[in-house]
């Protein structure tokens, strides 16, 4: 299974650290900054994912457990929570292009808390697709404290692309537009980034 390059610093600083005390003897000291190396590479893991459904499927951004769904009339609001074992890719739920990728800094409250998504640390991504402007933010947790984008602006996606990922525990906001879009996802369901169908959409 493929590791991202993002890993580099944290699984090095982990290994390095680890090496000074096995060199030093101090074996015991080793084991935290050694099982933090492994888990930086399992933490880092990016699987291949394929889906071979229908054009009219959008996916799911992320790997998790749909935390909260809501719609004001016209749009349609989905979270997804991300633990540490979670694959922390994101991708684009569907095909399109990317119109704006804003970056907010902010605080680190628990990534389920209601205020995670005006009060983190965030980067919201804008799609322009065949099913109408779909965002998706990603939302640094308690523990995560950095966001990785793998994208610009202004670059074309195909559904499922990797757009980035976030160190450490996180999650995903969407915002679907209602007039185009009908949610196939509940709160409580798993979903796996990528190739768990999370709406249907009809061309506007």
């Amino acid at each position: 299974m493929k590791v991202r390059r993002e890993a580099i610093p944290y699984a090095l600083s982990g290994g390095l650290l680890a090496a000074f005390f096995a060199a030093a003897g101090l074996y015991y000291a080793a084991a935290p900054p050694f099982l933090f190396f492994l888990f930086s590479l399992f933490f880092f893991r990016d699987p291949r994912r394929v889906f071979e459904g229908g054009p009219e499927i959008l996916v799911s951004p992320a790997d998790g457990k749909i935390i909260k769904v809501t719609d004001d009339g016209e749009k349609i609001f989905l979270s997804v929570f991300m633990s540490v074992m979670n694959v922390h890719i994101n991708r684009s739920p569907a095909e399109g292009v990317i119109l704006s990728k804003e970056y907010s800094q902010g605080t680190y409250l628990a990534a389920y808390h209601e205020k995670a998504s005006l009060e983190n640390e965030r980067l919201r991504w804008v799609i322009e697709t065949r099913f109408g402007d779909i965002e998706c933010t990603q939302i640094a947790g308690l523990i995560a404290r950095r966001i990785h984008p793998l994208k610009q602006a202004g670059e074309n996606l195909r559904r499922g692309q990797e757009i980035g990922l976030i160190a450490f525990g996180s999650r995903v906001d969407v915002v679907l537009p209602k007039s185009t879009c009908e949610l196939l996802v509940k709160p409580g369901d798993r979903v796996r980034g990528g190739i768990s169908p999370m709406a249907k959409g009809k061309i506007r």
